[in-house]
């Protein structure tokens, strides 16, 4: 190993130890909770099949679920997270409006609950309610953090939070409408009711709402929604949203929630169909989300099931430790289910994202990073006039890119901690070799890996990204 990677390999050893006895990518229902991981239905007066249960949360401070449920009424029940137990109801005081009073759920980084209603006209508002924590909202009625118009005919179908420690909470959500092709909003949930609705979303389709049926953040400027048959990966901005990249799925593969978990970018995505598919849960590997990689699919349903005749549900990412991680996923008159994820991926050099330049600077390997062994990294597409090419290694991904200001048309795909320079000579490739060592402490690490060069006029060009997935095998 080269002493650059061996650097960066040390400074992450304490990141990857939980990851050192690792089985093959697996998805298995958790036996603790409900019968055999399944809530079904009827199994709680606030579980049904006339489709009254749409919204379903994760508390990562607690590790308890939050249900939305209007079987009979307006309800918010607090679920335990190992056991599906019901833990008590929340104070719903004081909520009113929208077609549906409360529909959907989501939980920010500090615990707070937040409840959307469901807004079927743009002359309608949008609601969030907010309760500070479990504790508090088993006591007292909510908060209003949001209340306006938010620019889309229909808003509450899909709900995603994200924030709430290091940065303030913000929501996303969509509808089920196609007056405006598209579309999606991203608000505040301070009580200024400040959104951005992001309309006819360019790539999109204009049949019907790509984001409608379910929503999920990547980060602070980034969202997936999906509708069945397409994922959309788009980025947002001031009033400007791009679509950045699109994830093929099947046509019934409708809520959704994306999750980093042993370094791996991976998407579970529910399958609604209540007929052949049985409700299916399924983890892609998503280091390229235009080619998905399935690593494990399953279901902890059994017997005859409703029919979700609306295609709706939640699917939310429990605790993550190592490459381990809890799922749990709830299709509309399906129940809840509830799985253990371990994602374990055979050594891999995975390349994601497109280089710049004519032809485009293209970064490869030569060889899998199995421990131990040497692979090469390897640059092709060097210019004539290229004086100096560099490596640039991290940790962390940037899937969808950052546009690099110095290098109009280029994008950044990785967030470096340390760079290693080359020098072609005027070749057109140059390969750099990488020794890996017998050491299965670094089974399960990712190292991401990014190319650029210099010309004579000091002109910089960048390839795709290389995410090297190490493992014994």
């Amino acid at each position: 190993m080269s002493q650059f990677t061996r650097n960066l390999v040390a400074a992450t050893l304490a990141a990857v130890a939980a990851s050192t006895a690792l089985a093959q990518s697996s998805i298995t229902p958790l036996a603790t909770f409900g019968t055999n991981g399944w809530l079904a239905p009827g199994s709680s007066p606030y579980l049904g099949v006339t489709h009254m249960e749409r919204g379903l949360a994760y508390n990562p401070v607690t590790g308890n679920l939050v249900l939305v449920s209007r079987s009979g009424g307006t309800f918010v029940r607090l679920l335990d997270g190992n056991t599906g137990t019901d833990l008590g109801g929340f104070d719903t005081t004081g909520m009113t409006g929208g077609t549906y009073v409360v529909n959907m759920a989501g939980v920010d980084d500090s615990g707070a609950i937040y409840v959307g209603n469901l807004s079927t006209l743009a002359t309608s508002p949008f609601k969030v309610y907010k309760w500070d924590s479990e504790q508090l909202g088993l006591l007292i009625p909510p908060a209003v953090v949001y209340d306006a118009l938010t620019g889309v005919t229909r808003t509450g179908d899909s709900f995603a939070i994200y924030g709430g420690l290091t940065t303030p909470a913000v929501f996303a959500s969509a509808g089920s409408n196609n007056v405006s092709a598209s579309n999606f909003v991203v608000g505040t949930l301070d009580g200024t009711n400040t959104s951005t609705a992001y309309l006819s979303v360019p790539g999109t389709s204009t049949a019907n709402n790509d984001y409608r049926l379910g929503m999920t953040f990547v980060d602070g400027n980034t969202v997936i929604g999906n509708q069945g048959t397409n994922g959309r990966v788009t980025t947002f901005s001031g009033s400007t949203a791009t679509l950045d990249a699109t994830i093929p799925l099947g046509a019934n593969q409708r809520p959704l929630d994306y999750a980093v978990i042993g370094g791996v970018p991976v998407l579970a995505v529910l399958d609604t169909n209540y007929l052949n598919n049985a409700s299916i849960v399924s983890v892609y590997d998503l280091t390229n989300p235009a080619a998905p990689v399935l690593l494990a699919s399953g279901t902890a349903t059994s017997g005859t099931l409703i029919n979700n005749v609306n295609a709706t549900g939640s699917v939310q990412w429990g605790a993550i430790t190592g490459n381990s991680a809890r799922l749990y996923a709830m299709s509309t008159n399906h129940g809840i289910q509830a799985f253990t994820v371990v994602v374990d991926l055979p050594a891999a050099a995975l390349p994601y994202g497109s280089g710049c330049g004519t032809p485009a600077l293209a970064l490869s390997a030569v060889g899998a990073p199995i421990l131990p062994s040497t692979y090469q990294l390897q640059v092709d597409n060097l210019q004539p006039s290229v004086i100096a090419g560099f490596f640039i290694f991290g940790l962390v991904p940037i899937p969808a890119g950052a546009p690099i200001p110095i290098a109009p048309g280029c994008m950044q795909y990785v967030l470096p901690i340390t760079t290693l320079f080359f020098f072609p000579a005027g070749a057109p490739s140059f390969q750099q070799p990488q020794n890996l060592p017998n050491d299965p402490t670094y089974k399960g690490l990712s190292i991401y890996v990014q190319a650029g060069s210099f010309d004579v006029s000091s002109a910089i060009l960048a390839s795709n990204g290389l995410r090297l997935r190490l493992n014994t095998f």
